[in-house]
């Protein structure tokens, strides 16, 4: 199936590990030009975007950058209008100030870390998104990327993650209400237990022990996680808004 995809742009925060490498392959495959931005390992990053373009024919633009800090996000999107004329789509994947520890231990600046690593890069990079589509009168398309624990509260001692992935819920339902007037759709998606670089690696105890708790026995990859996104962002799926797609490998059941 042709998702209509191709020669389009996208911006993956948090771009080039994990479920933010994976949703980047997938959009790549369809022909999507990258943004691909990282807090650190910008030489990794530029390697990654690197195989990116030889193998899939697309363009490829490292911008390393705090996306937790308005200031760094000013200057990402001075840097991606150097490159590219035009942005299609939002990739809000990146998170950090995640501290583990009983709730009424946490400082607070631990609990604004939290909400600082995890709300504030959305809101930066959204609201930049916004201006430019809404200023050229275009549409557009972002996807959040969230988490079970805002949905079902599996673990304990992580209360500034979940309470700060529960808003980001709210808040991707919000503007999706509040942004599809001017053509552009806003969705999540809810990773399960994926398996990267560094979670869930083979041979390990605690892997075996989590794989016999999930309904399918087997660990969902960031590919999977990206197809989820590329769907969201395709224009045969315009009855998608505001949805939070489940792709938890039924462990929200």
């Amino acid at each position: 199936m042709d998702l209509m995809l191709k020669g389009k742009t996208a911006i993956v925060t948090g771009g080039s590990k994990g479920i933010g490498a994976g949703i980047c392959r997938a959009f790549a495959k369809e022909g999507v030009n990258l943004i691909v931005n990282c807090r650190s390992d910008a030489e990794g990053a530029q390697q990654f975007a690197e195989q990116l373009k030889e193998k899939y024919s697309i363009r490829a633009y490292v911008v390393r950058a705090d996306i937790s800090r308005a200031e760094e996000v000013k200057k990402l999107y001075e840097k991606l209008f150097m490159h590219f004329q035009s942005v299609d789509i939002l990739v809000n994947n990146a998170a950090g100030g995640i501290v583990m520890k009983p709730f009424q231990e946490y400082t607070v600046k631990e609990w604004k870390d939290a909400e600082e690593g995890i709300l504030d890069p959305v809101f930066y990079m959204s609201q930049g998104f916004l201006k430019y589509c809404i200023g050229e009168r275009r549409g557009g398309h972002i996807i959040n990327v969230l988490s079970k624990s805002a949905l079902l509260s599996s673990s304990i001692h992580n209360l500034p993650y979940v309470a700060n992935k529960g808003a980001l819920v709210s808040l991707t339902r919000g503007m999706a209400k509040e942004f599809i007037r001017y053509g552009i759709y806003v969705n999540g998606i809810v990773p399960g237990y994926v398996k990267t670089e560094k979670r869930h690696l083979d041979g390990d105890e605690r892997t075996e022990r989590v794989r016999k708790l999930l309904p399918a026995k087997e660990f969902a990859t960031p590919e999977e996680m990206g197809n989820a996104a590329v769907i969201l962002a395709s224009p045969l799926f315009r009855q998608m808004i505001g949805a939070v797609i489940d792709c938890t490998g039924g462990t929200l059941i």
